[in-house]
């Protein structure tokens, strides 16, 4: 491994996978309908699966794609605050 995160070969692809697979799910459940772009479950999805790739573009030394999913966890973060901020105010006009 070439990347700053010393992992094993095996750990650092079950990141990768996992990640990946995070975010291709959240996309076909929103594409098929399951789910919004303004869903919770969607934003933790691409939350997690950024988060995850992050881990695994460090152990591999991919440092352009890590600008990408740091991009990725920064909207996602975003959408998750705005998600909490709508079902605020909704709790305050009840």
């Amino acid at each position: 491994m070439s990347g700053i995160l010393h992992l094993s070969t095996e750990v650092s692809t079950a990141f990768g996978l996992c990640g990946a697979s995070c975010i291709l799910l959240g996309f076909y459940r929103t594409s098929v309908g399951k789910w919004t772009g303004k869903s919770l479950w969607y934003e933790l999805d691409n939350l997690l699966g950024s988060s995850l790739l992050i881990i695994y573009q460090l152990s591999v030394g991919s440092y352009v794609t890590v600008v990408l999913n740091i991009v990725w966890v920064i909207v996602a973060i975003n959408g998750i605050t705005s998600i909490a901020q709508r079902r605020r105010g909704k709790r305050k006009k009840t």
